[in-house]
């Protein structure tokens, strides 16, 4: 596999997670709005917190792929 596969690959995947995470984020805030109890809220936000953490792995992942298919060229 060459290197602008690989680079193409990562893109494509790291796309694709972040839509997945951004659904699932979406999802979690739903049900934290709709939460009563206090143990069920504090869960969903450290899930929330990590799925935001997830995000921006993914984003970062993406603002370097352009870089990653130059220097592949």
């Amino acid at each position: 596999m060459s290197k602008t596969d690989c680079a193409v690959n990562i893109f494509v995947s790291a796309s694709l997670h972040l839509d997945v995470v951004d659904e699932f984020i979406a999802i979690t805030q739903s049900k934290l709005n709709g939460a009563t109890s206090d143990f069920t809220r504090d869960s969903l936000a450290d899930l929330l917190a990590g799925l935001t953490e997830q995000r921006e792995t993914y984003r970062t992942v993406l603002a370097a792929a352009p870089t990653v298919n130059a220097l592949a060229a």
